[in-house]
């Protein structure tokens, strides 16, 4: 990772795929709300980090939007109640660590405030965060750069002194044109190739240099 600022201020983690490998729950919940149709992999993943899903299973199978979103809302608590969710191999780690240094966290999603807070109440992770930004405080979301504008302007931090850890294709555009370093996380279980626009790819929050904290390179 080159060109980190002298002085990090904030470290902006996007939820599913980051700090939790929840789409293959939203997958289900998806393949359960238009069943006995069937959906594949292929036509769930141009979704994965952005919006146009519920656009799209209204008018490919034909139900009605807040059918949808009703429907949606119930599987998808259900199965947080019954399954729970844990926080990636790693990432309780890397926000202490983070915290621990005076420096600012956010969480960036995509997912619904319901769903999102549903889901880090969950997982234990909501406490680690003060601020928490979805596609509803937003009026674009990713892979617009809105949605980590906003985290960096709630944090008080200048989005160059902030680092943002993403998956996807549509987040890590996202992060990037909002002008933080991203590092692009490959932890989940549906994962697409190193993007250019990454600083840093890693497999595991484990392996995450707690040096790039201090504004030091990879290696230094």
């Amino acid at each position: 990772m080159s060109d980190l600022p002298a002085q990090l201020e904030a470290v902006v983690f996007d939820m599913d795929g980051v700090l939790l490998d929840t789409e293959p729950m939203h997958l289900e919940v998806a393949r359960a709300l238009v069943a006995p149709a069937a959906l594949s992999l292929e036509q769930y993943t141009p979704f994965i980090g952005t919006h146009g899903f519920g656009d799209w299973l209204e008018s490919t199978y034909d139900i009605p939007r807040e059918e949808i979103r009703t429907r949606s809302s119930e599987l998808l608590f259900e199965r947080l109640s019954t399954e729970g969710v844990s926080a990636m191999p790693g990432a309780v780690e890397v926000i202490l660590a983070i915290r621990e240094r005076g420096l600012a966290t956010a969480v960036v999603t995509m997912t619904p405030p319901d769903w999102t807070e549903a889901t880090l109440v969950t997982s234990g992770l909501r406490p680690l965060f003060e601020v928490v930004i979805t596609s509803a405080d937003v009026a674009h979301g990713k892979p617009a750069p809105d949605l980590y504008l906003h985290a960096a302007a709630a944090l008080g931090v200048a989005p160059r002194a902030s680092l943002a850890v993403e998956d996807s294709v549509h987040g890590i555009a996202s992060a990037s044109s909002a002008g933080m370093h991203v590092v692009q996380l490959r932890q989940a279980t549906f994962v697409p190739d190193p993007q250019t626009e990454a600083h840093a790819v890693l497999d595991s929050l484990e392996g995450f240099e707690l040096t790039w904290l201090d504004g030091a390179a990879p290696g230094s």
